[in-house]
C-alpha cells in the first residue's frame, strides 16, 4: 500500500513538471510572438514618424516660397497642392488647419499683415515639433511663437 501511494505521488510529481516544463514551453512561444509583434509595432512606428518628419519638413520649405525675399511661385504652388491633395489624409488636423490658416491669411479680403503670417507660420511649427515629439515619446518643445520667424531677404 505505500508502494502504490508513493508511485502514485511520483506520478503526480511527473506529470505536474510535465506539464510545468509544456507551460514553459508554451509561455516561451507567447512571449516571443508578442515581443515580436511589439518590435514591428515599434519599426512601423519609426517609419510613420518619419515620414512625417519628412512631410513636414517638405511644407516649411515650400511655404519658405510664400516669405519675403524668398519668394517663389514653384515652392508656393507645391505648398498649396500638398496642403490640397496630400494634408488631408496625412498631416493632423491641427497642421492641416494652420496651413489651410496660413494661404487664407493671402485672401484679399483677409489683409493679414505679414506679423500675422509670421504668428501662423510660428503656431504650424510648434505644432509639427510637438506632434513629432510625442510620436517618439518626447515632451513638448518649450519654443514659444515669438522664437520662430522667418528672417527676410530684401
Amino acid at each position: 500500500m505505500i508502494a502504490s501511494g508513493s508511485s502514485i505521488l511520483q506520478g503526480d510529481i511527473t506529470s505536474f513538471i510535465s506539464a510545468f516544463g509544456l507551460g514553459a514551453i508554451i509561455s516561451g512561444i507567447v512571449v516571443t510572438w508578442v515581443k515580436d509583434k511589439l518590435d514591428h509595432n515599434s519599426e512601423n512606428k519609426r517609419r510613420v514618424k518619419a515620414l512625417r518628419e519628412q512631410q513636414y519638413k517638405d511644407f516649411l520649405n515650400n511655404l519658405m516660397g510664400f516669405f519675403k525675399g524668398w519668394g517663389n511661385k514653384n515652392f508656393q504652388r507645391q505648398f498649396i497642392w500638398d496642403v490640397n491633395a496630400n494634408a488631408p489624409v496625412s498631416a493632423s488636423d491641427d497642421v492641416y488647419r494652420l496651413a489651410r490658416k496660413y494661404i487664407n491669411s493671402f485672401d484679399k479680403n483677409q489683409r493679414s499683415s505679414e506679423a500675422e503670417r509670421q504668428k501662423i507660420y510660428a503656431k504650424l511649427v510648434i505644432t509639427m515639433r510637438n506632434e513629432l515629439n510625442k510620436m517618439s515619446g518626447e515632451p513638448p518643445t518649450d519654443l514659444k511663437e515669438d522664437e520662430i520667424k522667418v528672417m527676410q531677404l530684401n
